[in-house]
């Protein structure tokens, strides 16, 4: 499986750039299905792209060998995000960085506009869980 399949990133015509371990990169361009009515990313857009690169940022180091899924999945349970600004132009582009590591991860996430500016910041907490084991789809 590719990288960039699957997501809801891709869904919203954005995609991973970069991807190592404690550090990922990404880019959603603008378009009618991520803007806002006054022109501009939508918020819930922007998230979404901190949040899918933050969980591609733990990836890199949960991996097992040979395989494109992680060990763990990187779990949301906690995010925080200021949105200092905005852009009409696009892209955005997302960097993340693991500031903490274990059985809950910690991540820093810097959102730019397409000249450099910072358009958020997202700290987000991820619980690592067994991916088989989660979800609507698994029966208790």
């Amino acid at each position: 499986m590719d990288k960039n399949d699957g997501t809801m990133l891709v869904a919203i015509g954005g995609r991973i750039l970069e991807e190592l371990p404690g550090y990922a990169r990404g880019v959603l361009p603008l378009s009618e299905g991520v803007m806002q009515p006054t022109g501009v990313f939508h918020a819930g857009a922007i998230v979404t792209l901190a949040d899918e690169v933050a969980s591609r940022a733990i990836y890199g180091s949960k991996r097992e060998p040979g395989s494109s899924h992680p060990q763990k999945f990187p779990y949301s349970v906690q995010l925080s995000v200021n949105l200092l600004t905005n852009d009409p132009v696009g892209p955005l582009t997302a960097e993340s960085t693991v500031t903490r590591e274990g059985g809950l991860t910690l991540v820093d996430t810097v959102v730019t506009t397409h000249d450099g500016k910072v358009a958020a910041l997202m700290r987000s907490v991820h619980k690592m869980v067994d991916a088989s084991r989660v979800g609507p789809h698994i029966k208790a």
